[in-house]
């Protein structure tokens, strides 16, 4: 994407949810000239924005908050910053940059405070960053940061076809891990791997823990990372080693699942929640740093981009129907530039 595009001001704009609703009325509405900004602000051309998951509850009216109409969604941005604050000292216009849950990214134009700001590595592609906050980061925080994931340590990947799951394949192989992976299959099924390249058998879910124990054997997994839930968690806990981790990252599978707490007592594990919506609320620096980590490790080649669909911004209805229509684990892009 051209880095030094930018839409002029008299077609800046910006997509206004005026009602919630399956689809929302959302409408492009004309921007203002810029106000003068705050000492610490940051004016970004926003090139792209993540259509997430969170922004996709949001406009129905399905999420926890409930913003009153008319409000400017969006979460995720990448632009070029276009002007700075008189403090603002760590970015300057020209500069490729990116920002996570600061309100309003559906929007030509972006103000948000410099130390919410990231800056993107020249090898990756605006897009390409946007696309991939939640999946990599998810993995990033989750291994790194809650699991403190060590070189040797074996880590199971539940879902490791998915977008969570392929960036923590990745990230587990970059921190010298051991890898296994279980991989949805056709029908009700699992595809059982480690990843130096001995496959295992592909087993019906039913048969999922003692498929678990054939690949992990008694030692078992250090780490395991488990964005399926439902009664999958259960199979992947008992394959658990001594002091092992298990790392809550969702419920794909459907149902929240309740793990006997006596399994936890007689492996000395434990279980590690990892929302990064808490971490940038908690404890905001942490956030950024480990999304500018996040993001040299793509720049490094360690991390793939996730799988992304660009679509204009000014046909949001497409963006909406894409939305539920793109290949499973595809992040939906909506083109400002």
């Amino acid at each position: 994407m051209n880095t030094t595009a930018s839409v002029p001001d008299g077609e800046a704009f910006a997509l206004v949810c005026r009602e919630y609703g399956d689809p929302p009325d959302i409408q492009r509405q004309a921007l203002e000239p810029s106000a003068p900004l705050e000492a610490d602000e940051v004016l970004i051309d926003v090139h792209c924005a993540a259509f997430n998951f969170t922004d996709h509850l949001l406009v129905q009216g399905r999420y926890q908050e409930r913003p009153p109409t008319p409000f400017v969604p969006g979460l995720d941005a990448a632009g070029v910053v276009r002007s700075v604050g008189p403090r603002a000292t760590r970015f300057k216009p020209g500069d490729k940059v990116i920002s996570s849950g600061v309100v309003g990214a559906w929007s030509t134009r972006l103000v948000a405070p410099e130390h919410r700001l990231v800056p993107v590595p020249a090898r990756v592609g605006l897009a390409d960053a946007v696309g991939s906050i939640n999946s990599h980061l998810t993995a990033y925080h989750g291994l790194l940061d809650r699991a403190r994931l060590q070189a040797g340590e074996r880590v199971l990947v539940l879902g490791a076809n998915g977008a969570v799951g392929k960036a923590c394949v990745q990230i587990a192989g970059h921190a010298g891990a051991e890898v296994y992976t279980a991989a949805r299959g056709d029908g009700d099924t699992f595809r059982l791997a480690r990843q130096d390249g001995d496959h295992g058998p592909t087993v019906p879910a039913g048969e999922l823990k003692q498929g678990l124990r054939e690949l992990l054997g008694r030692q078992g997994a250090d780490v395991v990372v488990d964005p399926v839930g439902d009664r999958f968690t259960e199979a992947a806990v008992r394959n658990l080693a001594w002091r092992g981790r298990l790392l809550v990252v969702g419920f794909a599978a459907g149902d929240i699942p309740h793990i006997p707490t006596n399994l936890l007592l007689l492996k000395g594990c434990g279980i590690l929640g990892v929302y990064c919506g808490g971490l940038l609320i908690q404890e905001t620096d942490a956030f950024t740093r480990q999304l500018a980590a996040m993001l040299e490790l793509m720049g490094s080649g360690v991390l793939t981009a996730s799988p992304q669909e660009l679509v204009s911004a000014h046909d949001f209805q497409q963006a909406w129907s894409r939305f539920s229509s793109a290949p499973r684990g595809t992040k939906v892009v909506l083109s400002f530039a």
